[in-house]
């Protein structure tokens, strides 16, 4: 199966686009797929992986680091 994805700027041509693609014999209308949201958790294990983990001794520390001071 081949698929083609349009993006339509003109919300109104959508309902008589739809009504001429469903009258195409072997033409079917999917819906998107909504993308799956990364929980807290993956974006940490994530980050990790990446090497995006600072390291501070103290508060003060981390002020120093954050402020360059």
């Amino acid at each position: 199966m081949t698929q083609l994805i349009l993006n339509i700027e003109n919300v109104e041509l959508l309902s008589s686009l739809k009504k001429i693609l469903g009258a195409i014999e072997s033409v079917s209308i999917a819906q998107p797929e909504k993308a799956k949201r990364k929980s807290g958790l993956d974006e940490a294990l994530e980050d990790v992986k990446a090497r995006r983990v600072y390291h501070a001794d103290s508060v003060d520390d981390m002020f120093k680091q954050i402020l360059g001071k």
